[in-house]
């Protein structure tokens, strides 16, 4: 359970990057925050009832980053045209993660929660046009000797009310994938990610079981990046 948490939690982070976006009820600075950066991800009581915060090292999700980018290039996408951007975007993940903080929790039927603040800005625009090229995507690759095809659909959100006005965005993925011969495990994944103080803030809520709940994805979006942007 721990590796297949671990990359499920990594690939939850960081393999789909998208945003645009200041926000209401906080108290707003243009300036990087003073606060170390681990004390900007959320604390284990900031995240959604119910969770437990799991402690995961940094270089154990490098490792992971990497085998994510090596199955990315060894993969293929239909449309073929969308390869591309999505070798592009394990680059910039693995770029972005090595300048990041993470926090993980999950519940005990393994709802996934990942929050990470990064002290470098995407330019958040580029995922943007890549969710808008190729909004349905499969996928074909080859895991301990098995195929395994996937198939993603994204759809775009609304943003928070709290978050109106801020460089933020977010989205909804379901998907569906099948290893060898066995049944399809389905999935419905909310993401979220903004630019704030020279920063980038992102979270994702990914369940093994049941559907995300959509008004808590959105308070732990808020939550996760009113928390930088009110920050010292």
């Amino acid at each position: 359970m721990t590796k297949g948490v671990l990359a499920s939690a990594t690939a939850c982070a960081v393999l789909l990057l998208a945003g645009c976006g200041s926000s209401g009820g906080s108290t707003k600075s243009d300036s990087a925050p003073s606060t170390p950066r681990d004390q900007l991800v959320l604390a284990e009581s900031e995240f959604p009832a119910g969770t437990k915060k799991m402690d995961i090292p940094q270089d154990k999700l490098q490792s992971t980053l990497t085998d994510l980018g090596d199955t990315m290039a060894n993969t293929t996408i239909t449309p073929a045209d969308c390869k591309g951007p999505q070798v592009d975007v394990a680059a910039a993940a693995k770029d972005i993660m090595s300048k990041s903080t993470i926090a993980l929790a999950a519940t005990e039927d393994m709802t996934m929660y990942v929050d990470y603040v990064s002290s470098q800005v995407m330019d958040l625009s580029k995922m943007v046009d890549n969710y808008a090229k190729c909004p349905e995507l499969k996928a074909t690759s080859t895991a301990n000797g098995q195929q395994v095809d996937a198939t993603t659909t994204i759809t775009k959100l609304a943003v928070p009310a709290d978050l109106s006005g801020t460089d933020a965005i977010a989205y909804k993925t379901t998907g569906s994938s099948t290893v060898g011969d066995t049944q399809p495990m389905n999935r419905t994944t909310y993401e979220g990610y903004a630019t704030v103080r020279g920063m980038t803030v992102g979270v994702r809520v990914s369940a093994l079981t049941n559907t995300p709940d959509p008004t808590t994805f959105d308070k732990f979006f808020t939550a996760a990046v009113q928390k930088v942007q009110n920050a010292k």
